[in-house]
């Protein structure tokens, strides 16, 4: 690079190098135990989904590193049920939780 080129600026909000897809406010399946043991079979709001994880939006708290099982399409049954593992839980003013896998 000399001195006349600069690096090209990017936003804190596109530090992100993963592929996104749109799946934001698209209802995702979810099945889990949650902290009192029972087992749960829900739809939830995707927030956020990339080959690096997926993140959604949940009325209860799940622990950390518990296992999940969710469908992207909970309409189509030869979609996959995949599993992932709870990496982050974080309570929202409105009493709910962003959960990150």
């Amino acid at each position: 690079m000399t001195d006349n080129e600069s690096a090209p600026l990017v936003s804190p909000q596109e530090r992100r190098r993963s592929l996104r897809l749109d799946m934001e406010n698209e209802f995702v399946s979810l099945s889990y135990t949650n902290q009192a043991g029972n087992q749960k079979s829900k739809q939830v709001i995707c927030l956020d989904l990339s080959n690096g994880g997926i993140s959604i939006n949940n009325d209860e708290a799940l622990p950390i590193n518990s296992l999940v099982a969710f469908r992207l399409f909970p309409r189509d049954e030869n979609c996959p049920v995949e599993s992932a593992q709870v990496l982050r839980c974080d309570p929202q003013p409105s009493g709910w939780f962003n959960i990150g896998f």
